[in-house]
């Protein structure tokens, strides 16, 4: 057997591997989705590989839902090593552009489409607030024939829904199967959206730091309760910090808009985007009892309160420890993401950031009127209040309340 990469082992003919290229040839950060890369390997050399269905009894999968956003995340992640791999240029060489096409659709298209879409919904909330400073309002759109003067409801994801309704019907009748597919419509939604997000967060990280990740998902029991501290070590980055940021582009746009008296547009699909990546994984934890919600509610009490990992020897051991997924607080959560990030992004992405900020801040000094200048004592003030608070933060014994003041108050 060898060991196509560095997770779990997946098992194929030592002999066979031995004489096309031996079994130590896979990369941690690139070969993560290793049965892909089997498969890259026997089609280069022109070989066949036969396709066989086993059935295992009481094989483990990924049935609780940190579990299975895991798995997501790693072979999102995986994506990102395969699009980047030698492997992938050299088969794209040989096959022409139309299988080119195919073997997109068929591989990686997935993953990039939802990358494409997590981008587009907060561009699309910028277009808004943008349209609304240059004094476009939903008329002047509407008179110009633009598609953005109403609201977007149906699209893609909604409208596959009706192939399944229609087989269901055709198995089992328009009665059960309207029962099963729109008594669960609302949960399901819910699931997809945030399992979306999960899949272009680890897409995003995986393009910019240039490392496909390798997640744990360790398949365990269905009914274990996940707390909230492990829902917010698991997602504060992929999903909550997006949710927030989006949640404020629209209450920006609302605001804004409420100003022209010109109308505005509910965004009922954004508002369910950000609704739905921050309160998901509560809704999907096993056991939502008020006993156990309680016992939630003092865990992450102390999660945020905790003061361990502030000492500066304790470092070391705060970075092992997170990479572990076994922050003990919300201080902890953050030095590890601060530490990863300036020591395993590239130089020339780090540049790219800081140039694109630049450019934001300019472009938006440049488009904003004149009269926003009259409430740049408001910035003021906020920017004093967070001061203080970061002070209050080290003169009071490091407490982790004021410093998430410092960061709500905005």
């Amino acid at each position: 057997g060898t060991r196509m990469h560095y997770g779990h082992p997946d098992f194929v003919d030592g002999f066979w591997a031995r004489n096309r290229g031996g079994m130590s040839k896979g990369s941690p950060v690139v070969n993560l989705s290793e049965d892909i890369f089997a498969g890259y390997n026997v089609h280069m050399r022109e070989e066949a590989s036969p396709h066989v269905d086993a059935l295992e009894f009481e094989k483990g999968r990924e049935a609780a839902f940190n579990a299975a956003s895991s798995f997501f995340s790693k072979i999102s992640g995986g994506s990102v090593g395969i699009l980047r791999s030698r492997d992938n240029h050299l088969l794209c060489e040989r096959i022409g552009i139309l299988h080119s096409l195919s073997f997109y659709f068929t591989s990686v298209a997935f993953y990039v489409s939802n990358l494409l879409i997590d981008i587009s919904i907060s561009l699309y909330v910028s277009l808004f607030i943008v349209f609304t400073l240059a004094n476009i309002d939903l008329t002047k759109l509407s008179a110009l024939g633009s598609s953005f003067s109403s609201e977007w409801l149906l699209s893609l994801g909604i409208m596959s829904l009706f192939p399944q309704l229609f087989e269901m019907i055709l198995e089992f009748g328009a009665v059960r199967a309207c029962k099963e597919v729109f008594g669960g419509l609302i949960a399901s939604t819910m699931f997809f959206i945030f399992q979306n997000k999960n899949i272009a967060a680890a897409m995003r990280d995986g393009a910019t730091s240039g490392v496909a990740r390798y997640f744990s998902t360790g398949r365990p029991l269905a009914n274990q309760h996940q707390t909230w501290k492990d829902s917010y070590i698991s997602y504060w980055k992929s999903h909550y910090c997006p949710a927030i940021r989006l949640m404020v582009l629209y209450i920006v746009y609302n605001l804004l808009a409420s100003q022209t008296f010109q109308g505005r547009l509910p965004m009922f699909l954004v508002v369910v985007s950000f609704v739905s990546w921050m309160v998901t994984p509560v809704i999907f934890a096993p056991f939502p009892r008020c006993e156990l919600i309680e016992q939630d509610l003092r865990e992450f009490n102390g999660f945020i309160n905790g003061r361990a990992g502030m000492s500066e020897k304790e470092l070391p051991e705060v970075v092992e420890r997170g990479q572990r997924g076994r922050a003990r607080t919300i201080f902890e959560c953050g030095l590890l993401d601060s530490v990863n990030y300036w020591t395993t992004m590239p130089i020339l992405v780090l540049l790219f950031n800081l140039l694109s900020r630049l450019i934001l801040c300019t472009t938006l000094a440049l488009a904003l009127p004149a009269e926003v200048i009259d409430f740049l004592w408001v910035y003021l003030v906020v920017l004093s209040v967070q001061w203080l608070l970061v002070l209050g933060f080290f003169t009071f014994g490091l407490n982790n309340i004021l410093l998430m003041l410092s960061l709500m108050v905005w």
